[in-house]
């Protein structure tokens, strides 16, 4: 039975990345909003390897979720997302916090850029280990108000890390394989409250 390994945790990373972002929103906020949305995208995701005759490496695009929650003001947005993965022969995380501007370009459309940092989590079907690594991303994106309340979102993502990982090769070994970073195209809906 292979045994249960966890790289470096990204976690006191991720705790100073949160409080260094929420040191920068003012004390008092007049127009803010929470919101939560949910969405899908199209994830490619980049792998590589010294051992290529042992591993199929290159690209695999995979169906994933998307769930998000925050809170947005006129030109800014603070947020956290969760992005799942389950790709054929894989499981893969992303947990990030974002800080987005925006942008109004008409009266109901706005457009957004923004970067943001978290951990990525990979496993293997069939192995019992879970490997885990930080990661940056740089989003943008366009965001249509439906009505007050609710927002059409469509953005491109790209997350950034360099997790390595050891799946079971073609030979029954281990082998070393690199997950370089992942990039989706997502549409969405966010409910503003």
């Amino acid at each position: 039975m292979p045994a249960h390994r966890v790289t470096r945790r990204p976690w006191p990373a991720l705790l100073a990345f949160t409080t260094a972002a929420a040191m920068t929103l003012p004390a008092t906020v007049s127009a803010e909003d929470s919101f939560f949305g949910v969405g899908v995208g199209q994830h490619r995701v980049h792998f590589d390897s010294d051992d290529r005759d042992n591993f199929d490496v290159g690209t695999e695009d995979e169906l994933g979720l998307q769930l998000r929650v925050g809170m947005v003001r006129p030109n800014s947005r603070l947020y956290g997302q969760w992005s799942i993965i389950s790709g054929s022969d894989f499981f893969l995380t992303s947990l990030t916090v974002n800080q987005d501007f925006l942008w109004r370009v008409a009266p109901s459309v706005q457009l957004y850029g923004g970067l943001g940092g978290g951990a990525v989590t990979l496993s293997w079907n069939g192995d019992n280990s879970i490997d885990t690594m930080p990661g940056l991303s740089a989003q943008a994106g366009v965001m249509v108000e439906i009505t007050r309340t609710v927002h059409v979102e469509l953005g491109a993502r790209q997350l950034f890390t360099r997790l390595r990982t050891d799946p079971e090769g073609a030979d029954g070994n281990d082998v070393d394989v690199d997950l370089d970073r992942i990039g989706v195209a997502s549409a969405s809906v966010n409910l503003q409250f």
